[in-house]
């Protein structure tokens, strides 16, 4: 049966699809503990396989807008995301929407949920930075009325607009200031593969080092895990465990600089802290204080957030002319001369 906002899908169908008792259905709505791993997966597949939405009844006499944005960040401690947050927030204002603002935790299932939620409660628009690669949650069928922007991380299956950064430009320009310093052992400090924007800074590193000849050391460079402090933390303590690390390290986000940072503070004295250069993916309000990097890849911030906003809102003025659009965003260098960067025009690494 074709379900539209006339013929809402039941919590009946999804327990057929499933192959559950509806009570079972109403336990998963719940969040009961009651419910296997197994049971609610299978279920929560078959709610969107359908395109069930816990308020339907709402949905079906919407005739009117919430003026509510709905963003899904993968965590709300990174302050990187908060800033595009700020710009987005005071184009929206204009318009009288308000944002609704939830975290992922870094997790597809909590990510799967978040959307979920806001679909429930209508919100007219969506902001979404997604955990990883994974998009096929993303082709909910509650979101066919709904507009929806992919922030910083491209998902190439997705038929949607996209915002995000040249990751592989900012990687190359910093890259290619180490080299110039003279640096010929670099390591890598980055996330999961998954993660669209670790995959591409990790593939500008690899370039990099590939077109100036030099050997890419495995024992110094990390594609797996969360990019957060904690993470940062522990890569840059395992690597100092070995007295023949490299001097120079490239570092994938602010998150990872500030745990590999803070590492090196806590471990060693100013008289004993190995002598360490970082280049690093993102330059914000306190990076100065990051006493190692030399180099920061600055994205332009408040540009990105205008640029969703603005895109967001002729979505739901009804203009889809250029539907679907991908807004690229060209970062720029900032050279920390005070941590010892060194200034000068800096040749653009593409052919």
């Amino acid at each position: 049966m074709k379900h539209d906002d006339q013929n809402p899908v039941t919590i009946r169908e999804v327990a057929k699809e499933s192959g559950v008792s509806i009570a079972t259905v109403s336990r998963v709505l719940n969040d009961s503990e009651s419910v296997t791993a197994k049971t609610r997966t299978k279920v929560c597949e078959a709610m969107v396989m359908l395109g069930y939405n816990r308020n339907a009844v709402a949905r079906s006499l919407k005739i009117r807008k919430t003026k509510t944005i709905g963003i899904i960040a993968p965590e709300l401690s990174n302050t990187f995301f908060m800033e595009i947050l700020e710009a987005m927030e005071s184009i929206f204002a204009r318009k009288e929407y308000t944002m609704v603002v939830c975290s992922s935790n870094n997790s597809v299932e909590e990510e799967r949920k978040k959307l979920q939620v806001l679909i429930e409660r209508t919100v007219d628009a969506l902001v979404i930075i997604p955990v990883s690669d994974e998009g096929r949650h993303l082709r909910h069928t509650g979101l066919d009325h709904i507009p929806l922007v992919i922030l910083d991380r491209q998902i190439p299956s997705l038929n949607t607009d996209t915002v995000c950064t040249d990751n592989g430009y900012g990687v190359r320009i910093v890259m290619q200031k180490l080299l110039e310093e003279g640096f010929t052992r670099i390591g890598f400090l980055g996330g999961s593969l998954t993660i669209p924007t670790a995959k591409e800074r990790y593939l500008g590193y690899l370039e990099s080092m590939h077109r100036a000849n030099l050997p890419v050391e495995e024992a110094f460079v990390c594609t797996e895990g969360a990019m957060d402090q904690r993470r940062g933390f522990s890569i840059m303590q395992k690597f100092m465990q070995d007295p023949d690390h490299p001097q120079a390290f490239f570092i994938a986000n602010d998150m990872l600089h500030l745990g590999a940072t803070s590492f090196l503070m806590e471990a060693y004295t100013t008289k004993t802290r190995p002598h360490l250069v970082f280049a690093s993916f993102d330059h914000l309000y306190y990076s100065s204080l990051l006493q190692l990097c030399h180099y920061a890849v600055c994205q332009p911030l408040e540009q990105i957030g205008k640029s969703v906003a603005t895109l967001l809102l002729r979505r739901l003025e009804g203009d889809w002319s250029d539907f679907p659009r991908l807004i690229v965003h060209r970062p720029e260098i900032k050279v920390m001369v005070a941590n010892g960067g060194i200034q000068g025009i800096v040749q653009s690494p593409d052919r």
